[in-house]
């Protein structure tokens, strides 16, 4: 028979005390004296109480949880069922660091799968991680309007903590890997230009083609599924007029329908396309039948660090951080450089 959790009720009787004052003693709180405070210490620790999670979040005026939520990568994901954004291997690494500290440190963490702007929801959690936002976000103008504690993962110009990786440096040592075992004319191809991540890509590859001299090339795909991406993609591979030998994508997605695009039309990789992605996954690594030379963002140290600036502010911490997350190139089969 399993053991009945010893409360403070029981740690009050045995102390011979009231239950507000065991309460009191334990927090460190109340106008208790001092060797009644010891005393009720000792009578809990003889008979190994621990205070509920949920006790300890009621008494700090907290309900122990939090919110992990992404930025639609277009107005249209914001109306519609699941978001495709969670496709995306890189934010469930994210979801799966986040929630495994926020755990740790006493707080359980969920995964909004749908959008929703509603103050009632907010209201009910300590804190928000938006992930990748755009300027013009509603939940994030919600949640700033009701004074609910954020944290981005990716920039914004608000006045938030955020973590993020240096993507300019990561695009622009991409692109330079691309070139250096022969020139490469690489196009960048992306699906949204609203997050600061991709904002970021785009003008180190653009400052990149200025310096080397070459003509910017942009395909966009209308979201970010493979499905929806590998119709325009190979389009782009097919025409008769291509004057691109590489393709850089900020989504693993994106490269997947890259690679895949380039196998039903013949085209070998790396000789005669090279593909590099902006963001990592397991399925460019195993998934595919040449596999992708990608940017590691390290997504779990991300949602780790977003966990424990926004608690910091949740406790109480008014000043506002800024965390950078080095990225690192993985070099696979799909490029020349090794």
């Amino acid at each position: 028979m399993k053991a009945r959790r010893v409360t403070i009720k029981d740690v009050a009787r045995e102390a011979g005390v009231s239950v507000a004052t065991a309460s009191e003693a334990l927090n460190g709180k109340g106008r208790v004296a001092p060797a009644t405070r010891q005393n009720v210490i000792e009578v809990a620790g003889a008979l190994g109480y621990t205070a509920s999670r949920t006790a300890k979040n009621l008494n700090a005026g907290r309900t122990g949880s939090l919110v992990l939520a992404v930025s639609p990568m277009s107005a249209s994901d914001a109306s519609k069922g699941p978001q495709p954004e969670w496709d995306v291997e890189y934010y469930f690494r994210v979801l799966s660091g986040a929630s495994a500290r926020a755990f740790s440190r006493g707080f359980l963490l969920s995964m909004l799968p749908f959008r929703s702007p509603s103050s009632e929801f907010l209201m009910a959690t300590d804190g928000l991680i938006l992930v990748d936002p755009s300027e013009e976000d509603d939940l994030l103008d919600e949640a700033v309007r009701t004074g609910v504690t954020c944290v981005t993962i990716g920039r914004t110009a608000r006045d938030l903590s955020w973590v993020d990786n240096d993507f300019f440096t990561g695009t622009t040592a991409a692109l330079q890997h691309l070139s250096a075992t022969a020139p490469s004319r690489p196009a960048l191809f992306l699906s949204e230009t609203t997050s600061s991540y991709v904002r970021d890509e785009l003008s180190a590859y653009l400052e990149w083609c200025s310096t080397a001299g070459l003509e910017p090339i942009i395909i966009r795909s209308p979201g970010p599924r493979v499905d929806e991406a590998e119709p325009v993609i190979r389009a782009a591979l097919s025409a008769s007029d291509r004057k691109f030998d590489a393709v850089v994508t900020t989504l693993d997605t994106l490269a997947s329908a890259t690679e895949r695009s380039a196998r039903a039309l013949d085209l070998q990789v790396p000789r005669d396309l090279q593909i590099l992605s902006l963001s990592d996954s397991r399925t460019l690594d195993y998934g595919l039948h040449h596999s992708i030379t990608a940017l590691d963002l390290d997504p779990v140290r991300l949602g780790e660090l977003a966990v424990d600036l926004l608690i910091a502010e949740v406790e109480g911490d008014a000043a506002r951080r800024r965390e950078l997350v080095p990225a690192s190139l993985t070099v696979r089969d799909s490029t020349l450089a090794q």
